[in-house]
């Protein structure tokens, strides 16, 4: 009934391919063991090339050796190719600052990438079970984490040159036992999986056993949670994938502007996933745990009315919201208001690299948007241009009364972090006369001016 349960799985998931070299990890215990002899079974029908991999990890002196002695002493027995290897995971966790368990998987994980290149293989297997299945599923809902985050114990995945295969997903710890006592296999046993100090062994011992007294079959039902699952997660990121790369996103560098009003537009599922694209765009090689928290911040800025906000994301990313423009950037440049002095004629630079220009002739011309006049006998020289300073006004041009610049820019809806950097022009009086771009001081003009000063704003888009 094992093997034929394993075999069912297998066909299913197309695990297997006949001429196949496979390398099997190997610790000893009762799922590696189980795992190599139902492959023993399969090799001659198959014609498999079996080559065993087993791994002293250096955590358990010497124990971990008389393991590692053990499963040599059994390929040979059995007539199987294995490779030995002795890795230092004590040195690793400390080199990188990692826990004891996350340490021994990377340096296992990179020893069997090199070995599938080293002997050519197609396929790398791995006991993993049905219990380790409701395990990692079930502890990934408890980690607080995006449901999409939350990931099953994969069937096959690509793995170096060819694939990671788990066999025994669709059996029970139970039946892997069941399994060696039945074909007299003597495994091994690591008390340290006894050990409540790790996350795992505490569910296992004390979770996993109350889940199977209510549903014997919990496995096979997370199984198929978990493959359903994958089905419709996989289908939703092609989605949000298309999305992610149309105009709506703007990908500039270590930057990323999105327009709020198209991103609010697409369901809520596709946006959830299109937002943690744009984090593991702009992240690249960084590790991004995503955490609702991220996410809710996120969407309350985009949905709220407010025009004008930011979050602070992992790792110094900032998002900032300026109306219907939203900003991924890691650029957190100080802004340093500026006062330059402006001589008539004369000129200034500003530091976007932009300047002013200053000249007086006995014309009037048509001014736009780049260009200011005015009587120069109705204003006070010299000049100044500056940034904005609290409580500044201007006498707007055709209207009465005064406009606090605050209120002004809210207005015309300038993004925040442009406003402490907008040129203004004033006067020696203090008298606004000119915030660049966007309004003109109400200056008086006498019936016959003798001379008008102008102002040009040259930038890179005007030269």
């Amino acid at each position: 009934m094992f093997n034929l349960k394993v075999d069912q799985f297998a066909r299913k998931h197309q695990l297997f391919k006949y001429g196949a070299t496979i390398l099997i990890g190997v610790s000893g215990g009762p799922d590696s063991m189980a795992l190599l002899h139902y492959f023993l079974q399969k090799r001659e029908a198959w014609q498999f090339r079996l080559v065993v991999l087993t791994i002293d990890h250096q955590l358990r002196g010497n124990e971990s050796e008389s393991d590692v002695q053990y499963v040599a002493l059994q390929c040979e027995k059995w007539g199987i190719e294995y490779k030995v290897a002795s890795l230092d995971v004590p040195t690793y966790k400390q080199k990188h600052g990692m826990g004891t368990q996350a340490a021994a998987r990377a340096v296992r994980y990179q020893f069997f990438e090199e070995c599938m290149d080293t002997y050519q293989a197609d396929l790398l297997a791995l006991g993993h079970h049905g219990d380790d299945q409701v395990e990692t599923l079930y502890m990934g809902m408890m980690r607080g984490v995006e449901p999409m985050h939350i990931h099953g114990i994969p069937e096959k995945r690509p793995f170096g040159q060819g694939q990671l295969i788990r066999p025994f997903l669709g059996v029970t710890k139970g039946e892997i036992e069941a399994y060696c006592k039945q074909n007299h296999i003597q495994p091994r046993y690591d008390e340290s999986n006894e050990s409540p100090y790790y996350t795992r062994n505490a569910f296992r011992m004390k979770v996993l056993p109350f889940l199977k007294e209510h549903n014997p079959k919990i496995h096979e039902h997370m199984q198929k949670y978990h493959e359903y699952r994958e089905d419709d997660e996989d289908y939703l990121q092609r989605k949000a994938k298309r999305i992610f790369d149309s105009s709506m996103f703007q990908k500039q560098g270590q930057k990323m502007v999105v327009d709020r009003t198209e991103f609010l537009s697409i369901p809520r599922p596709l946006q959830r996933r299109t937002f943690h694209l744009i984090l593991n765009y702009l992240y690249q090689q960084t590790i991004y745990d995503g955490s609702y928290l991220h996410w809710e911040q996120y969407i309350r800025m985009m949905e709220d009315e407010t025009p004008q906000a930011s979050i602070d994301m992992p790792l110094g990313l900032t998002v900032v919201r300026s109306y219907e423009t939203v900003t991924f950037t890691f650029d957190q440049t100080e802004v340093v208001p500026f006062h330059y002095p402006l001589q008539v004629p004369g000129e200034v630079q500003l530091p976007n690299g932009a300047m002013i220009q200053a000249y007086i002739n006995d014309r009037y011309q048509d001014e736009g948007l780049y260009h200011f006049a005015c009587d120069i006998n109705n204003i006070t020289l010299p000049l100044t241009v500056r940034t904005r300073n609290p409580g500044d006004r201007i006498s707007i041009r055709g209207m009465d009364g005064h406009k606090k610049v605050k209120n002004l820019f809210i207005d015309e809806k300038i993004p925040q972090i442009e406003r402490d950097q907008w040129p203004i022009v004033t006067d020696a009086s203090g008298k606004l006369l000119w915030i660049v771009s966007l309004k003109k001081a109400r200056i008086k003009t006498s019936s016959k001016p003798e001379a008008w000063l102008h102002l040009m704003y040259k930038n890179q888009e005007n030269f």
